[in-house]
């Protein structure tokens, strides 16, 4: 009995003991404290999975090629920036399951580099991610653009928070299933604040994704606060339909001099549905809220405020069905066009809607396709993108 309780005891203390040194190894910690970007790229090839690389560098890091991250870890406190002129290339590409990045700083080349030739600075190609605490500036395309690859499957699970950027070119944060078919599901985007956006604005969510929550997001002098959007049924390079953007809740939303807080640049045959806004404050937007070829619409506590004269309704829909305006006040001056137009909608309730004090019982019927006058932005945008990149 003794002899087989020793046995017993020595096997759980084997087991207590390599499950210690398995923890360990996991959370290895290896510092980076200077070099160049072959170093770095040295670090995160020797890393093993489940590393924790913390940088404390005197200095950015000056990137001329990406660096790229294949197994889950963890890295913390990278400060990189592209040189100038540098096109097409990513900072960072992340092509493992299970990747943590916190307190990253970068920079891109925007006033060097031009559109034709933009990248994000972030690539994320898969899912189970955290990205936590990071600041991004000046790049040509997004901050954090979270898209697979053709043919490996959806990008499942994923939290993105505390991210602020400045002067970006395309959207701070971009989730996108990248037109062929796949899906982001299950990802979590809040705390994005953004000013200054060129071309784009602080979130966008395109091109097949499903219950993703993005809340706490403020942008300012950008072209909008968040796009629900696609690029398209067919993608040539593959031949595949893009996918519908389905079960998307936006909460607490705020646009300042933007031309939209909202807009869903979504075709007719995709079925994208169940789009839900609430508290979503609009200050000073040319065209606040543009939704359209979306079924089962929720807005709710919905504030438009705008001192200057619109060219078209704060509101449109187009091509919407089932849509419920609960709780929106919107104040305008001076009040020369309806507070909410329709086109080709069915299903569409007005509950506790006003326009300057004044009750907005039922929307306007609009003819053709809504709103045609672009914003400088708009304008600009429309020389410079003719496909999703």
């Amino acid at each position: 009995m003794k002899h087989s309780s020793l046995i017993i005891l020595t096997l759980l203390t084997t087991l207590l003991l390599a499950s210690a040194l398995h923890g360990a190894e996991e959370a290895a910690t290896i510092k980076f404290t200077g070099g160049n970007e072959a170093d770095f790229q040295a670090l995160l090839d020797k890393a093993p999975a489940g590393a924790v690389v913390v940088c404390e560098q005197n200095k950015p890091l000056e990137i001329s090629k990406s660096l790229r991250l294949g197994k889950p870890m963890t890295v913390r406190g990278l400060k990189a920036r592209l040189q100038p002129r540098l096109g097409r290339t990513p900072i960072l590409i992340a092509d493992a399951t299970g990747i943590t990045l916190t307190d990253l700083e970068m920079q891109g080349n925007y006033d060097s580099a031009g559109q034709a030739h933009r990248a994000p600075l972030i690539h994320l190609k898969r899912g189970g991610f955290r990205i936590e605490r990071c600041k991004f500036s000046d790049g040509t395309k997004d901050g954090i653009m979270v898209t697979p690859e053709d043919g490996t499957g959806d990008v499942v699970g994923g939290i993105i928070r505390d991210i602020e950027g400045a002067r970006m070119g395309r959207d701070l944060v971009s989730l996108s299933g990248g037109n062929g078919g796949q899906r982001i599901r299950d990802v979590t985007v809040e705390n994005v604040r953004l000013i200054k956006g060129y071309y784009r604005g602080a979130v966008e969510v395109s091109d097949g994704t499903d219950n993703i929550t993005v809340r706490h997001v403020y942008a300012e002098d950008a072209a909008y606060a968040i796009d629900v959007q696609d690029h398209g049924p067919i993608k040539a390079k593959t031949g595949h339909a893009c996918a519908p953007n389905t079960q998307v809740l936006l909460e607490d939303f705020t646009a300042v001099r933007c031309q939209n807080i909202i807009r869903t640049a979504n075709c007719e045959t995709l079925k994208h549905a169940d789009l839900t806004l609430r508290n979503f404050t609009a200050r000073d937007c040319t065209e606040p809220v543009r939704i359209r070829n979306t079924t089962r619409v929720l807005i709710e506590n919905l504030t438009i405020t705008n001192d200057r004269a619109l060219d078209s309704s704060p509101i449109e829909l187009r091509n919407d069905h089932n849509v419920v305006i609960r709780n929106a006040t919107i104040k305008v001056s001076p009040e020369g066009v309806p507070p909410v137009t329709i086109f080709a909608s069915t299903g569409v309730q007005l509950e506790q809607v006003t326009c300057n004090d004044k009750a907005v019982e039922q929307p306007a019927i609009g003819t053709g396709k809504g709103s045609k006058k672009k914003s400088k932005a708009a304008k600009d945008k429309s020389k410079v993108e003719t496909k999703k990149e």
